[in-house]
C-alpha cells in the first residue's frame, strides 16, 4: 500500500434509517420475548420449591392432628389446614416475582401457626402428661434444620431451658414455670429464625436473578466479540455474588446484588449501542458491495472480513490495482469509509502556502464509488486524506485496521 488512507463519513437515507429502526425493534423484541421465557423458567422453579415447603408443613399439620384434638386446640387446628390451602392456591397462581413474594409470605405465616400451635398443644399438655409437653416442643423444633444457623443465640438459650425443664420435670411446682420458659424461648428463637431465614432466602432469589441476568449478557456480548467496557471486569463479580449467596452472608449479598444490577445496566445500555453501530455497519457494507460494479471495482472473492463493529472487503481496478475499503462504526451511531489504495498516484505540488498532495488517479475512482452508493441508500461525505489541500471534516478519522484485518488473511 502506498499514500496516505482516506475517508470519508457515511450517512443512511431515510429508508435504510427506517430498516435500522425495524432491525432495533425486532432486536428488543427477542430480548423481551426472553425476559419473558425467563421470568417463566423462575416462577416454575419457585413454584417447585414452594410446593415443596408447603408439603413439609402439610405433613407436620398433620401430624399435630391428635395433639390438637386431646388438647382441645381443634379450632386453632382447623385455621391452620384452613391457611394451608389457601397458601397452595397461592402457589398455583404464581405468575411473577410480586405473586411469588406474597405465596413465600402466606407460607411463613403458616409455619408460624404451625410453631403457636405447638406450644399451645404443650401448655396443654403439661397439665397431663409432662414429658410429653416437652417433646412437643422439641417436636416443632426439629422442623427447623437450620435454626440454630440463623439464631446461634436464641437455639443456645433454648437448648438451655428445655435442659432446665427436663430437670423439674419431677417437682409439680417447678416444672409449670421452666415449662413455660422453654416455650417462650423456643417461640422467640423460631420466629426471629424465621424472620432471618425468609430475609436471606429472599436476598437469594434477587441474587439469583441479578446473576442469571448478567451472565446472560455477559455471554451475549462476548461471543458477538463486543468490546465493552467493564465486560471482563463481571466475570469476577458474577463469582463472588455466587460464592456470598452459598455463604449466606446477607450484607453481602445485597452488596453484591447491588453491583451486579448496576453493571447489567451499564452493559445493557453499552451492548445495545454496539449492536447499532454493528446493524449500521452492515448495512452500509452490504451497500458497498452493490455499489462497487458501477464504480468499475470488482469485489476479490474471500476478502470480506469483520472484527467487532469493523467490515473490510477488497476491491480490484481494471488495472488491477488493488483498493482496501473498511466500514468502521464512527462512535455516533453513524459509519466512517476508510479506503487505502495500491499504487503510485499521489501528485505533490508546490504552492505559495507550501507542498501540497493530490491523489487524483485514486481520488477519482473513489469519487465515483462514493456516487454509486447513494442510490443504495448511503451518501458519503467529502473524500479526504492527510495532506489534502482541502480542510478536512471536523471529526477525527478513524484508522484503517489493516494490520488487524491482515493477520487473518
Amino acid at each position: 500500500m502506498s499514500g496516505s488512507p482516506k475517508y470519508s463519513f457515511a450517512e443512511l437515507d431515510r429508508i435504510r434509517q427506517q430498516q435500522l429502526a425495524e432491525q432495533r425493534r425486532q432486536r428488543e423484541e427477542r430480548a423481551r420475548l426472553k425476559r419473558e421465557r425467563e421470568r417463566d423458567r423462575r416462577v416454575r422453579a419457585e413454584r417447585k420449591k414452594l410446593t415443596a415447603r408447603r408439603s413439609a408443613l402439610a405433613g407436620r399439620v398433620a401430624g399435630q392432628r391428635d395433639a390438637a384434638l386431646a388438647t382441645g386446640e381443634v379450632s386453632r387446628h382447623s385455621h391452620l389446614t384452613t391457611v394451608l390451602t389457601a397458601v397452595a392456591d397461592a402457589i398455583a397462581s404464581a405468575r411473577d416475582e410480586p405473586s411469588l413474594e406474597a405465596a413465600w409470605s402466606a407460607l411463613a405465616t403458616a409455619e408460624e401457626g404451625a410453631t403457636a400451635l405447638d406450644v399451645a398443644v404443650s401448655a396443654a399438655l403439661a397439665r397431663q402428661e409432662r414429658s410429653a409437653a416437652l417433646a412437643v416442643l422439641e417436636s416443632g423444633l426439629a422442623a427447623f434444620a437450620d435454626r440454630a444457623e440463623l439464631d446461634r443465640e436464641g437455639a443456645e438459650e433454648v437448648a438451655a431451658a428445655l435442659d432446665e425443664a427436663r430437670r423439674q420435670a419431677g417437682s409439680p411446682d417447678r416444672f409449670p414455670a421452666a415449662r413455660l420458659k422453654a416455650a417462650d424461648a423456643a417461640e422467640r428463637h423460631l420466629r426471629r429464625a424465621q424472620e432471618r431465614r425468609e430475609v436471606l432466602a429472599r436476598a437469594r432469589r434477587q441474587a439469583e436473578q441479578a446473576h442469571q441476568e448478567l451472565a446472560a449478557l455477559v455471554s451475549e456480548a462476548e461471543q458477538a466479540g463486543a468490546g465493552l467496557d467493564g465486560l471482563e471486569a463481571a466475570r469476577p463479580l458474577l463469582r463472588q455474588l455466587s460464592a456470598a449467596a452459598d455463604r449466606g452472608h446477607l450484607p453481602e449479598i445485597t452488596r453484591l446484588t447491588g453491583q451486579a444490577r448496576d453493571r447489567l445496566t451499564t452493559l445493557a445500555a453499552a451492548f445495545d449501542a454496539w449492536l447499532d453501530e454493528l446493524a449500521c455497519v452492515q448495512i452500509v457494507l452490504d451497500a458497498v458491495r452493490r455499489a462497487l460494479p458501477a464504480a468499475g471495482l470488482r469485489l476479490e472473492a474471500g476478502s470480506v472480513q469483520s472484527d467487532g463493529t469493523s467490515s473490510m472487503l477488497t476491491a480490484r481496478r481494471v488495472s488491477g490495482d488493488r483498493i482496501v475499503m473498511a466500514v468502521v462504526a464512527d462512535g455516533s451511531g453513524g459509519a466512517q469509509l476508510v479506503y487505502e489504495a495500491e499504487g503510485h498516484d499521489f501528485v505533490t505540488r508546490l504552492s505559495a502556502s507550501g507542498e501540497e498532495r493530490s491523489c487524483d488517479l485514486t481520488a477519482e475512482v473513489l469519487e465515483r464509488f462514493q456516487e454509486a452508493l447513494e442510490p443504495e441508500g448511503v451518501r458519503a461525505g467529502e473524500l479526504t486524506w492527510d495532506g489534502k489541500p482541502e480542510r478536512p471534516p471536523a471529526r477525527e478519522a478513524k484508522q484503517l485496521p489493516t494490520d488487524r484485518f491482515r493477520e487473518r488473511r
